[in-house]
């Protein structure tokens, strides 16, 4: 080829470039600062094998010309391409907005038995499709005094300051709109005190309002194809019908070990139904197939029932694995199964050969040359160059018609671990709740952190694993996951 075109992209703007067969590193970094004003020195070009040379000839690095080449730097001060974004000084943060800002991750203060919502929100925080659309959520001139808007825009408030990680953020605001809106979260005990509440349902309804007010159902939407067979006339014809749901229910039952064996459970049931050539109810046996994964999937564990004995829910103690890793292929309907599978190994191969850059990454020495900044730029641009190769290879194996940037839909069968709601105790009227988030820059997620309302701290994976539950320490209640590689 003479010539070809090759896409960047920075700071969320994507340019084309032209370039000649023999053009060099050194013509393509000028070509970039002419677009981005970002001087070639301070570049940071993420391409397969790390640092692109300036003698390297282009056309022979293999380049998958359908995916822009990530660059990274900061234009010269006096040619600023955006706006400049308003600063926020600790100075002028109210006294509930906490004065301390933190390199970790925003705690979240407990305001009374508000641990179940303080670890909802610490889960919903980082998906970051909703943490994005909420941070330039706008109300609508036309809205009026619509309750689940003004509920966003407190929710915005408070993820603003955790993006500034302020060390202690505290909810006031937004606890006090949450309530209104759903008062059944209002409920007091004899003594005038707020009760404790169930995780799972504030989860469900702030899930519920966000997708609805943002519009992005389809990131938490599974589909199912519906079987009802009548138990009583076997040979009567089987009924077909389709439903959805924002999440998967697993079911724990003394033979329940596993986190499959309690999903699959969830999918089969016995209801009762009018049959008319029998005149009368009769069960029917209800079985689910999915035909459509998300890219974020929510699990719960079904832990509390309700004691009639003691008018109060009670806990399922029953240990319980999940796996860091959930391929649910076993699951999916024959309409979507081949495809998920062929994309899901493709996915692990691609997986197995990246296990050696992690490795080699993790095992790297830090540059004693460069200042602590210039070495947490390097990393970041190694981690960056990392996940950038593992996107070029899956967009290869996806269908062209796939976008993965829009993506809602997972286009395999397996998902990650990225997020854990658990509860301490034997009742859902009382005990605690907390979250525990993977660390997104950590690559082989042997990090995590761990959110008891304000105090936030970092565990390792193992401990993790510890969360199946089989006591009244701390049990998964809901799971959050994540498509891989999306």
């Amino acid at each position: 080829m003479s010539s070809f075109k090759v896409s960047i992209k920075n700071a969320g703007k994507t340019y084309e470039i032209n370039l000649e067969a023999h053009d060099t590193g050194k013509v393509f970094k000028q070509q970039v600062y002419e677009l981005t004003k970002i001087p070639p020195e301070r570049q940071k070009i993420l391409i397969k094998g790390g640092k692109l040379g300036d003698d390297e000839v282009i056309a022979s690095l293999n380049l998958n010309l359908k995916q822009p080449i990530m660059v990274l730097g900061t234009p010269d001060k006096d040619l600023p391409l955006k706006p400049v974004e308003k600063q926020v000084f600790i100075e002028d943060l109210n006294k509930h907005q906490g004065a301390v800002v933190s390199t970790e991750p925003s705690g979240l203060v407990n305001l009374g038995n508000t641990c179940y919502l303080n670890s909802s929100l610490q889960s919903i925080f980082q998906i970051n499709d909703i943490a994005s659309r909420i941070k330039t959520f706008q109300v609508s001139a036309n809205s009026g005094s619509n309750p689940s808007q003004a509920l966003l825009s407190a929710l915005k408030l408070v993820f603003q300051q955790m993006n500034n990680k302020i060390e202690k953020v505290t909810p006031s605001l937004f606890l006090t709109l949450f309530r209104n809106v759903y008062p059944q979260f209002a409920e007091k005990d004899n003594h005038g005190y707020y009760k404790q509440q169930d995780a799972e349902e504030a989860f469900s309804q702030l899930l519920q309002v966000v997708t609805r007010e943002l519009k992005v159902d389809d990131l938490f939407k599974i589909s199912f194809k519906t079987q009802q067979k009548c138990l009583a006339l076997p040979d009567d014809e089987v009924q077909i019908g389709y439903e959805d749901a924002n999440k998967l229910n697993c079911h724990i039952d003394i033979k329940t070990n596993f986190l499959r064996d309690g999903i699959i459970g969830g999918l089969k049931e016995t209801i009762e139904k009018y049959n008319d050539t029998l005149q009368s109810n009769t069960d029917y046996e209800v079985s689910r197939t999915i035909t459509r994964l998300p890219k974020y999937l929510t699990v719960h564990f079904v832990r509390f029932f309700w004691r009639r004995d003691t008018q109060k829910k009670s806990k399922i103690l029953r240990r319980v694995q999940f796996p860091f890793e959930l391929d649910l292929a076993e699951m999916l309907d024959e309409s979507i199964k081949s495809e998920k599978v062929k994309i899901r190994d493709g996915i692990r191969k691609i997986e197995k050969d990246n296990l050696d850059l992690i490795r080699d990454f993790k095992k790297t020495k830090k540059d004693s040359t460069l200042n602590p900044h210039q070495q947490q730029e390097e990393e970041e641009m190694k981690i960056l160059s990392i996940k950038t190769k593992f996107t070029d290879e899956l967009v290869s194996i996806l269908p062209e018609s796939y976008k993965l940037d829009e993506a809602t839909e997972n286009p395999s069968s397996i998902y990650e671990l990225n997020a854990v709601i658990t509860h301490a105790g034997s009742s859902a009227d009382s005990g605690h709740y907390q979250s525990f988030v993977k660390d997104p820059t950590d690559l082989d997620g042997e990090k995590w952190w761990k959110f008891n309302d304000d105090k936030v701290s970092s565990i390792s994976k193992e401990k993790i694993e510890a969360l199946a539950g089989g006591g009244e320490s701390d049990s998964a209640l809901l799971l959050i996951y994540k498509a891989v590689g999306l």
